[in-house]
């Protein structure tokens, strides 16, 4: 009965991840009944049916593995506690992602129902903007936090530029999407989002320059309006982001006349120096994802400590990993994205999976460098659901490539 009904599911797996795809990007809670779903069917495969293995990346799940390995015997060697701990189902679900390939590998085109369920979310996104209840200081957030939907709309505007195998006549391939998403995550008013789509912006003038000259002469002259488009959206971005950044300074201009942090980027000031005297008092394995908080808040000074103490994390990745597990953990989780740009510089596929990648992990750094970008589910599922599908996709190409030329090998050998 279970193997008819996983073989009667499979027609309608590629929507229903797409369907996943769309509501993570929104932040609606079907999406991790999908993830779920589909983790556990990889997980039924991977016992089940050991060669559904061969479409895990090994080298990306046994760096997952160490993570979550080093992790969990901290908490247990700290005596921390398991039921109430977040930080384990943070590595709950990343280690989930280790078994995901396995029901992945049944999605014909797992790439398309990435950048298909990214494009619609996108969309999506623009058209619940008017909608939004929580609009409070011209700040997009959909019901989220802000700062969470500004990385979710990042990160599907980097997965729709990539090029599908076989994209929808009213979605088509196009580094558009990805400047198309900007919009709402302008309205977010989260400033460590934006960095990324310059980055992506000098891969886009890279690839179009040499090419130029090849362009249709009507087709040249669409750049004019286009620039001019360009120019009608800048200049309210361009105001919204001196706000911001303006705001930025009046914090840390306070900060250094008081000394007492009041602000969101002069407490991080606060907090980032509390964080570094925390880790260097225990450089190897942290004080724990329960303790680091309260560690950093005795660090910070009577004046700060309330403020500091209050935060559920310390808004930077690196700091917050070294806190927690020590330099060893930090270097644990760098290596997972390691090893994910390592395989997909190796891969080489075609079209924009190798630039939208590193632009992939250039946002993780960037974003995580002011945020806990893997310290909410959202965030986490989102992360390991774009690295996961690339790493799939490549794979199931690989062995497309190998089995469809296997025979002609054979020939001429047989000829030779």
């Amino acid at each position: 009965m279970i193997k008819r009904w996983l073989l009667a599911r499979r027609p309608f797996d590629s929507p229903f991840l797409t369907l996943g795809v769309v509501m993570l990007v929104l932040g609606n809670p079907l999406a991790k009944w999908v993830f779920s779903l589909f983790g556990l069917i990889g997980v039924n495969l991977g016992f089940a049916r050991h060669r559904t293995w061969r479409y895990a990346d090994p080298a990306f799940s046994w760096a997952i593995v160490c993570y979550v390995a080093w992790s969990v015997v901290l908490v247990v060697a700290r005596n921390e506690p398991i039921l109430d701990n977040r930080f384990l189902t943070y590595c709950g679900i990343m280690l989930g992602f280790v078994f995901l390939p396995m029901s992945i590998s049944l999605v014909r085109q797992p790439l398309d129902t990435l950048i298909l369920g990214s494009r619609l979310a996108i969309l999506a996104v623009l058209v619940l903007i008017p909608f939004d209840p929580l609009l409070n200081d011209n700040r997009l957030g959909l019901g989220l936090n802000e700062a969470i939907l500004a990385f979710l709309v990042a990160v599907a505007g980097l997965a729709a530029r990539m090029e599908a195998q076989r994209p929808e006549a009213y979605l088509p391939n196009s580094r558009l999407w990805t400047y198309v998403s900007l919009v709402p995550v302008l309205m977010t008013g989260t400033r460590a989002a934006w960095f990324v789509y310059l980055l992506v912006a000098v891969f886009d003038l890279m690839a179009l320059l040499p090419r130029w000259r090849e362009v249709p002469s009507r087709m040249r002259w669409l750049a004019l309006p286009a620039a001019a488009a360009v120019l009608a959206v800048a200049v309210p971005a361009t105001s919204l982001i001196e706000t911001r950044w303006d705001a930025g300074l009046e914090e840390i201009q306070q900060l250094e006349e008081t000394g007492v942090a009041t602000g969101s980027v002069d407490v991080r000031a606060v907090m980032w120096a509390g964080t570094l005297a925390v880790v260097a008092d225990h450089p190897l394995t942290g004080v724990g994802s329960t303790n680091r908080v309260a560690a950093v808040a005795d660090a910070v000074g009577a004046d700060n400590a309330i403020y500091v103490g209050s935060f559920t994390h310390l808004h930077n990745l690196f700091l917050d990993e070294a806190a927690s597990n020590g330099l060893v953990g930090l270097v644990l989780l760098i290596g997972i994205f390691g090893v994910f740009l390592v395989q997909v510089t190796r891969a080489a596929p075609g079209g924009r999976v190798v630039e939208t990648s590193y632009a992939f992990v250039f946002l993780v750094v960037t974003f995580g460098s002011f945020h806990g970008v893997l310290l909410n589910e959202w965030m986490v599922l989102s992360t390991f659901s774009f690295m996961t599908l690339v790493l799939v996709s490549i794979r199931r190409e690989a062995f497309r490539v190998r089995y469809s030329t296997r025979p002609a090998v054979r020939v001429a050998r047989r000829q030779a």
